[in-house]
This record gives C-alpha cells, structure tokens and sequence, in this order.
C-alpha cells in the first residue's frame, strides 16, 4: 500500500508498513531535530519525495472550496491531499480539514492517533440571528454580527 505522509506523522512513531511519499513543503515544515532525523531515516529506506500534478492541486482546491475546508487549510494540506489524487495513495493525517476534503474526493485516509473526522460541508452562520452569511463576508448582512463556522454532517447518497 502506499501512504501519503503529512508532517504530524514525522512527530511520533507510527507502526506503518508499504511505500511512503511526501512532498517538499511537509518537509519544510519540520523543524525540530527528531522529526528531521525521523524524515532521513525514512527516506533512506524508501521514502519519496514527490511534487503533486498541478491539475491535481486544482481539483482539491475546487472540492475544498464546496466543502467550506479552503480557508483553513495550508498550502502544505493541499499539496499533501493532491498528492494522495495523484499517486493514488492513502493520505496519513490526524487534521479533520485534510480528513474532510479526502472524504469528498474519495481518497482513502488513515488517522493516527485522533478518531476519524466525519465528513461535512462547513458554512459561516451568524452568530445573532442564525443566518447563512455568504463566503468571505466579515459581518451578517441582517444584523450585523460576527460569522461562526459550522458543519453540517453530510449523507452519502446510496445508489
């Protein structure tokens, strides 16, 4: 099997066996000295290093935008995410947005330590009078209230 890495998993140690990838901004976030060598000792035993399709990065940003994820993922999620589209491989990620927007684009995603996220659609609501407030708006149009996000459970319709 071959697994996606995000960088949560280069700070512990997890009991994951097949071909593993990642891509360069996951590795520009680890900071620390164990994570660092956690990532060199893999690599010397396989690891890959890999960019994600361009065409792929465009397809997880559309599906993150409908699903109200976009604004709170990083450029490294996206990139883990596309490359999970690309290699056709299993995402590893404890982040609910990484979660959330693999589900709505039917990659496969292994937790590692949190529960599985539930999938959803996030939406700004106003936190006076409960209006839906549209995307990228600061204030309630109505009343004039601060936004709240919220996620509603989304079923996945059966055939």
């Amino acid at each position: 099997m071959r697994y996606i890495l995000d960088a949560s998993f280069f700070f512990g140690e997890y009991p994951f066996c097949g071909e593993f990838a990642t891509t360069p901004e996951v590795v520009a976030e680890l900071r620390d000295v164990t994570s660092k060598m956690r990532f060199e000792v893999m690599q010397s035993r396989g690891l890959s290093l890999c960019e994600p399709e361009p065409a792929a990065v465009t397809v997880v940003c559309e599906a993150a935008e409908r699903s109200g994820d976009l604004r709170v993922l990083s450029e490294t999620d996206i990139s883990v995410i596309a490359l999970g589209l690309s290699l056709s491989g299993t995402v590893v990620s404890d982040d609910f947005a990484v979660q959330n927007v693999c589900r709505h684009l039917k990659i496969p995603v292994q937790n590692m330590i949190q529960k599985k996220a539930k999938r959803r659609i996030w939406k700004s609501i106003c936190s006076g009078c409960g209006a839906e407030i549209p995307t990228g708006e600061a204030e309630c149009p109505v009343c004039g209230s601060p936004p709240v996000r919220r996620g509603t459970e989304r079923r996945s319709k059966k055939k």
